[in-house]
């Protein structure tokens, strides 16, 4: 249960702490004294979203802290996986600086707020004026179904496994619409793999053809200025330079023994000489093997020819870089099958996923089913507590072949409050203050079905007053004798089966709005309550109303 809530800097509360009874807990007050601010502060630790306009005074941060007694609920193991210490006596904070930041804290260790908001869900639930809004979403129906049938567990399961599911549908989808469009790429790689095979390159192949192409294009030239060097070089003519440089080696032979000048002469002349004969000899056998051959240079250049046209239509500069894109290509070929058997085993999985998926949307189905009786004969018991003696309730799951978060089906409210109607849609017949009545009814089956100690009703009291105000008020009694019950109301019997009431108002301090919060002594309560009655200036008969109304559910008068 919550035993207390203490707020700092929040709106227009300065500072507040409220300490709660296990019981029936009342809070009243005029329109914009600052109920709302509480719930809005309340919600803070329950996890809902923050900003800085919340702050009162926007230079310090603004603190909710709320004191839970969890003896009476087993919440070790979330406390075990959440690797929090469990207290019997628990502290939830928020915290909201002046930037807007929020931390939240269970027992003084920081927690996210998904943690926070797991925890809070296990303490309170709050059912707001507005809440029956709800009743036209059939996810809220499911729920509410889920809860009475303890479906908890195998909810979770399902959720878990439809996630997946569909995980897998979206890996499937995305690697199909991959490989599609791998598919048009792979034909046109294919046929560049096929030309790019079928010109059988070689690594510095384009280089020796080219310099082949070069030789064999000036082959007659070079033929003719050999023919004509070893002309100039050949010993059998007397003017050639081999026959002069033999003239010139016979005189210095002549004189190269007077000293080791003239010697050394004769040495370098005949080492020309041999150097020159050996050039002579490569220069008349280069002559002969220069060969012009047409047909081998018209190949080469056809040759050329390809490679040229394949750089220019890959972009590239090389044979090596053709080499390497068809090595790529060839590469990407294996990755597109692996992606074909990708696909494949994806398929599969997603089949064997959404079978699992069907199994357990099943179980959802015949559990939601087998309580449908029972938590439409407990809806009509308790709608006749409150003033609905000729209500009916039925609830119809309506089976559907396609999966959805919840489950396989939908679950409709059917609803009529007098007798000889037939039940038709809960959200479209029902008045204002039968949805009230309604949403009630739910929330009492459902808590009971619980381990929910606290339950928060905000305003629940539209569009009922009179008797009906009384019969809403005894089941709110009755159920404070299970729970912990807080109510925010306008309606003196509401407020007069509380076991406490708080009184929020406003002053004015330095000229600043503030709520304030007070709890009301039995005299105090009186007042306040004929207030509820007749307003500011309650009437005599007013004011002995209130008492009677709190005499009858008061054991202690003070």
């Amino acid at each position: 249960m919550l035993q207390t809530l203490q707020i700092e800097n929040y709106a227009l509360i300065r500072s507040l702490e409220i300490s709660f009874d296990q019981g029936f807990t009342v809070i009243t007050g005029e329109t914009g004294a600052g109920k709302s601010i509480l719930m809005g502060a309340l919600s803070l630790i329950l996890g809902n979203r923050a900003d800085t306009d919340v702050l009162y005074d926007k230079s310090r941060k603004c603190i909710v802290e709320g004191t839970f007694n969890l003896s009476s609920i087993p919440l070790h193991s979330f406390f075990e996986q959440n690797d929090l210490d469990f207290q019997e006596i628990t502290t939830i904070r928020r915290e909201i600086n002046e930037h807007g930041k929020s931390r939240a804290f269970i027992n003084d260790t920081p927690v996210n707020l998904t943690t926070l908001k797991s925890l809070a869900s296990m303490l309170i639930d709050t059912h707001s004026q507005h809440q029956h809004l709800l009743f036209q979403n059939s996810d809220f129906r499911l729920n509410i179904l889920d809860q009475y049938a303890h479906n908890q567990d195998i909810l979770a399961q399902y959720k878990e496994m439809y996630a997946q599911w569909r995980q897998a549908e979206e890996d499937y989808a995305a690697l199909k619409k991959q490989c599609a469009e791998a598919a048009l790429q792979q034909d046109f790689n294919n046929f560049t793999i096929q030309e790019l095979e079928q010109a059988h390159l070689e690594p510095g192949e384009q280089e020796t053809a080219e310099d082949t192409v070069k030789l064999l294009s000036h082959a007659e030239s070079i033929k003719a200025h050999l023919y004509q060097a070893a002309q100039y070089l050949s010993e059998s003519d007397s003017d050639t330079i081999l026959h002069l440089l033999k003239a010139v080696q016979n005189e210095c032979d002549a004189i190269k023994d007077i000293n080791q000048e003239y010697l050394e002469l004769y040495n370098r002349v005949s080492a020309s000489l041999v150097e020159l004969k050996d050039i002579a000899y490569e220069i008349a056998a280069k002559e002969q093997a220069a060969d012009i051959n047409p047909q081998e240079l018209e190949q080469l250049n056809e040759r050329l020819d390809l490679i040229y046209t394949l750089q220019h239509k890959y972009h590239v500069d090389s044979v090596q870089e053709l080499l390497d894109i068809l090595a790529k290509l060839q590469e990407e070929a294996g990755k597109y099958t692996d992606n074909q058997e990708q696909l494949a085993e994806l398929d599969k999985k997603k089949a064997e996923l959404h079978a699992q998926v069907r199994v357990l949307a099943g179980k959802l189905r015949a559990s939601r089913e087998r309580v449908v009786p029972t938590l439409q004969q407990e809806m009509e018991a308790r709608l006749q507590k409150l003033a609905l003696p000729d209500s009916r309730f039925l609830v119809r799951v309506v089976t559907d072949e396609n999966l959805h978060p919840w489950g396989s089906e939908s679950a409709e409210f059917l609803f009529s409050a007098n007798k000889g109607v037939e039940p038709a849609d809960l959200s479209k017949v029902a008045s204002g203050g039968e949805m009230s009545r309604v949403m009630l009814a739910v929330k009492s089956i459902i808590t009971d079905s619980m381990v929910l100690p606290t339950v928060i009703f905000d305003e629940i009291d539209t569009g009922i007053s009179g008797e009906t105000a009384h019969r809403v008020a005894e089941v709110m009694g009755d159920f404070a004798q299970r729970h912990q019950v807080i109510a925010i109301t306008h309606l003196p019997q509401i407020a007069a089966y509380g076991n406490q009431q708080y009184l929020v108002f406003k002053e004015n301090i330095d000229n600043h709005a503030v709520t304030m919060l007070k709890e009301l002594a039995f005299a105090e309560r009186v007042q306040a309550i004929a207030t509820l009655i007749c307003g500011n200036k309650p009437t005599e008969a007013a004011l002995n109303t209130a008492r009677e109304l709190l005499s009858a559910h008061t054991p202690t008068q003070s």
